[in-house]
């Protein structure tokens, strides 16, 4: 929401914005998965909370950020921090919680999710019209308040005292030199990331305690769920930030009316989640997810030939329930399709694809709008491409459901 106010405010251009998003969702991505390993080497507790201490040094340092350079690493410290905390709350979760209440606290997990995704563009909205800086002022009391009541929660003992340092560092320096080669349109350079993907996946193969568990991918249901709930995030979390410049800037919006106007479609998410989850119970997962993926395709499509503020409500809503309507019986794949003993790293590596995804599509979404002769033009391209993205999901789910 606050995007166009922070671009104009350090003087960067507009369509440029968005790669502050790539640098905070990049480092997550970069860092989550050897923080998850690192916590159960270090301890849950201990990394959770070292987390939290550094998103709140990270986002009161941006929120200070004289100009673009500061702001910028500002906001790898707080995805260093925010890498740490989503790398260990899961299991952290389970740690505090006995066993016979643990579907609960996930249930009070997930509506506090759902919650910050519907208030979130609201809020910011509100926010922004003050200044880009009171956008990030929320995520540092959350971390202060959070550190502290998680204070005397009891702290585990580490399983494990070894921890790879080669794979980690082949992991982050591959995810960074991927999507930075897609921010700037250098497709050697992802290229050149992806082949470091793959060289991590070969020496993690034969690791004691690897960062990435590459013998869950010999099983074909777990492989297709994640690399669709990759494609599912790298279809969607561009839609929110362009559509927000797109609104504000070319059709003349204030933050508060534009942010209204996206949380349509995080208020349909919410509120098919649970439909989502009951047609998985009585149907297919695979077939629920590419309905969902299909009907998403269907309204990024529509979207990008008519990016326009009168037919916006309509579609938003829609792209929110095919997006629930996929996301929650491809989620409740994963655990079903690997050994109980697998699921915390199944789950690590889902993670991984949402915030890997996420991070990749912001960065193409940078390369469309700083190279569009204007940003309606730059929208309907990457709404184009975003349905294609979601198309190929719906394909890959029918494949999942036809083979078996």
């Amino acid at each position: 929401m606050a995007l166009l106010v922070l671009a104009r405010d350090l003087g960067v251009p507009s369509t440029g914005a968005i790669t502050f998003l790539v640098v905070l969702t990049l480092t997550i991505a970069a860092f989550v998965l050897p923080f998850g390993r690192l916590a159960d080497a270090l301890g849950h507790m201990r990394v959770f909370k070292a987390g939290l201490g550094v998103v709140a040094a990270g986002f009161a340092a941006a929120a200070l950020s004289p100009h673009a350079s500061l702001l910028y690493a500002s906001l790898i410290v707080a995805g260093v921090g925010l890498a740490a905390v989503f790398g260990s709350n899961n299991a952290l979760l389970f740690q505090i919680v006995p066993p016979e209440r643990r579907g609960t606290a996930v249930g009070l997990n997930s509506t506090s999710v759902y919650i910050g995704l519907v208030t979130g563009p609201v809020a910011g909205g509100y926010l922004a019209q003050a200044g880009w800086r009171f956008v990030l002022l929320p995520a540092v009391v959350i971390a202060i308040v959070s550190y502290v009541l998680i204070g005397k929660a009891p702290v585990s003992r580490p399983r494990f005292t070894s921890f790879d340092i080669a794979g980690p560092a082949l992991f982050a320096a591959s995810i960074i030199t991927a999507i930075v080669g897609i921010d700037v349109g250098a497709w050697h350079v992802a290229v050149l990331g992806a082949a470091g993907l793959a060289l991590t996946f070969v020496l993690e193969l034969n690791r004691q305690d690897p960062v990435v568990e590459v013998r869950l991918f010999c099983n074909v249901v777990f492989t297709a769920s994640v690399v669709a709930a990759f494609l599912n995030y790298l279809s969607t979390a561009a839609l929110p930030p362009s559509l927000s410049l797109l609104f504000q800037e070319a059709y003349n919006l204030t933050a508060r009316e534009a942010g209204a106007l996206l949380s349509l479609q995080e208020f349909a998410m919410a509120a098919f989640a649970p439909v989502a989850g009951r047609l998985s119970d009585r149907a297919p997962p695979s077939i629920v997810a590419t309905a969902g993926a299909a009907l998403l395709a269907a309204s990024l499509y529509a979207f990008s030939q008519s990016p326009a503020t009168s037919t916006a409500p309509l579609l938003l809503f829609l792209t929110g329930v095919g997006f629930a309507l996929f996301i929650v019986p491809n989620t409740t794949l994963v655990p079903s399709s690997v050994p109980p003993s697998r699921r915390g790293m199944a789950s690590a590596l889902v993670a991984e694809a949402r915030v890997l995804g996420q991070s990749a599509s912001n960065a193409m979404a940078s390369f469309y709008l700083k190279n569009a002769p204007n940003m309606s033009v730059g929208v309907s391209a990457l709404l184009a491409l975003l349905a294609y993205l979601s198309l190929i999901t719906a394909f890959l789910s029918l494949a999942r459901a036809l083979s078996h």
